[in-house]
């Protein structure tokens, strides 16, 4: 079971035996109350808040979980009792059991590709028509075969070609240091390519009569399936492990010569109001895309260096999917892998997740394309003519593109709007990685935050506060912003009585509008829309909480293509009274 969902059953099984103590207690309370008329003592009472915050929390977190495991989930009311929430905890232990299932047939598949792919690659000194190589070469061709079909691992027991993968990497072994090995192990590598294979080929092998040669880029083989997704070493977070795909094809002709990270495949949306991203680095491999003929790279840029990894990945993936998906559903399926790419600057995006993190930001790409068309292809172009690190002035290729995207694709210009058109896109699925959250009820404010400073950390810290004098107040989260990256803070309900969010964005010493707010409405609630303002330089209010909408997100941005940003957002949460005195608040800011 993973940590996340062993640290479930034992939250929810401490919340079981609360309760059964708490039943007892009022069982008693209520004798005594009936019989002598005896008030419960304030102990009891404050156990009970006590009880009731843990389930809204234990059933908070399950919800999120379930979610980002595309379990589908009963709404948030529905789920008033641990009765209703074991069944969901279950169906989580089972989704979980079953990707590490698949990831690790998954890995059985790669590493038996891995062995073959060298296997195919071995001559003999003689010539090709050596009869006993050729046997052994096709048998490893037939189980090449039957390892790419995606059935093959299907079921519980291990396929049986598996049993001839220890006879072919022991004639690798053999191969490549027959001079180093032992006279032990060398006659127990000996005697297993024997009985495989026959002597002749094991004498070859031990003559030198063998030789491997350079491995071709595989073919792509049909992925496992995957239930669902989904963040790195510092600077990555700690991440559920997740199946591989299939083995990348080779880059086209003409592009970039250094080789691309592999696209992570398609992942299905998930029903997240706020999230956090618990997932492994996946190590899934999906084939680069063909060069498109209507929008390519020329067919020479010129020299490359890894600099560049974060065009050419996005600008793979982009290729892939343009013409195909909206907008909105390719932000979909590419935060529905890492929801926290906004978070993480382009130009070192190919430093997370395997290089897949890179991959997300083609939904930047499609945003400049379609109001600069043609900037694609221009930027490609530009290489043409590019000769990096020449006489030690030139840029590299990747600063070069970097270059491009400020200037011709006008990042500054427009990142805010693609931030906001993000966030309409994701929210409330798949979601966005929070820098922190607040969870709000009647008796406590929990406010979530993370233990380090890494980009997507999944793990967080939980603050309870139940006095007033510290729930209403001035909610301070400074936050150090890179240039061209947005940082995400959530604020949800659970309340009987309305409450008003103040939002104010500081730059320095300065005020600064650099943040979009957007209200989620309460489920169920079809007559209410969701509403996105930019923040005001002096401020915005947010009335209803609660009431007329059920979350409310923040989106910090930074523009600036070449400075941090270190800003400090302030979140005041104010009781019903100043509600009343603030309504219209988030209505005038959205007409400013």
């Amino acid at each position: 079971m993973a940590p996340n969902a062993e640290d479930l059953a034992k939250r929810l099984a401490a919340l079981s035996e609360r309760l059964t103590t708490l039943t007892t207690t009022l069982t008693q309370a209520a004798q005594q109350l009936q019989g002598v008329g005896t008030i419960p003592s304030e102990a009891v009472v404050d156990e009970i808040s006590k009880v009731r915050a843990d389930f809204l929390d234990v059933r908070h977190r399950v919800l999120e979980t379930a979610r980002s495991l595309s379990i589908t989930a009963p709404a948030t009311a529905e789920i008033d009792s641990l009765r209703t929430l074991e069944p969901l905890l279950d169906a989580i232990v089972q989704a979980i059991a079953a990707e590490e299932k698949r990831a690790a047939l998954a890995e059985a598949r790669s590493r038996v590709m891995a062995v073959l792919d060298r296997i195919l690659t071995i001559s003999h000194s003689d010539g090709p028509n050596f009869a006993a190589l050729v046997q052994c070469l096709v048998k490893a061709k037939e189980i090449r075969q039957a390892a790419q079909d995606p059935k093959a691992f299907d079921s519980e027991q291990a396929p049986a070609f598996l049993d001839n993968i220890p006879a072919f990497a022991a004639l690798l072994s053999i191969i490549e240091g027959r001079d180093a090995l032992d006279d032990d192990k060398f006659a127990v590598l000996d005697e297993t390519v024997t009985t495989a294979f026959g002597r002749t080929l094991a004498v070859a092998a031990a003559r030198g009569k063998l030789t491997i040669g350079a491995v071709p880029a595989p073919a792509p083989a049909p992925a496992i399936e995957r239930a669902a997704p989904p963040a790195p070493k510092e600077p990555a977070p700690r991440p559920v492990v997740r199946p591989p795909a299939a083995p990348p094809a080779p880059v086209p002709t003409g592009v970039l010569t250094s080789s691309p990270a592999p696209a992570p495949a398609a992942a299905p949306a998930r029903n997240i109001v706020i999230t956090e991203n618990r997932a492994e680095p996946v190590r899934a491999q999906e084939p680069v895309a063909s060069q498109p003929t209507d929008q390519g790279p020329p067919t020479d840029p010129g020299p490359s260096d890894e600099a560049a990894q974060w065009w050419l990945s996005a600008w793979a993936r982009w290729t892939k999917w343009k013409g195909t998906l909206s907008f909105e559903d390719a932000v979909k399926e590419e935060l529905g892998k890492f929801n926290y790419v906004l978070s993480v600057p382009i130009q070192k995006s190919n430093d997370y997740e395997e290089g897949l993190l890179a991959y997300g930001y083609s939904i930047l790409l499609d945003h400049i394309e379609r109001r600069f068309s043609g900037f694609v292809n221009k930027a490609m172009n530009s290489l043409k003519t590019l000769q990096p690190g020449a006489g030690g002035a030139q840029k590299s290729v990747g600063a070069h593109l970097y270059n491009v995207l400020v200037n011709e694709g006008r990042i500054s210009e427009i990142y805010p709007e693609f931030v906001k058109s993000v966030m309409l896109a994701a929210i409330p699925e798949p979601g966005l990685w929070t820098h922190a959250r607040i969870l709000e009820s009647t008796t406590e404010t929990r406010i979530f935050t993370h233990p380090s400073n890494r980009i997507g950390d999944p793990e967080h810290n939980s603050q309870r506060l139940t006095q007033e004098r510290q729930r209403f107040a001035d909610h301070r989260f400074p936050v150090a912003v890179a240039p061209i990256t947005a940082r995400f803070f959530a604020i949800a309900a659970d309340l009987r009585e309305p409450r008003a969010i103040d939002v104010k964005l500081v730059d320095g010493r300065s005020d600064s509008d650099h943040a979009w707010l957007l209200t989620m409405p309460p489920v169920g609630r079809a007559e209410l829309k969701s509403e996105i303002v930019r923040l005001l330089p002096e401020g915005t209010s947010a009335p209803g909480l609660g009431r007329d909408y059920a979350t409310l997100w923040v989106a910090v941005f930074n523009p600036d293509p070449t400075t941090e940003k270190k800003y400090e957002l302030t979140l005041s949460l104010k009781q019903s009274a100043a509600t009343k005195q603030s309504a219209g608040t988030f209505r005038s800011a959205r007409t400013a």
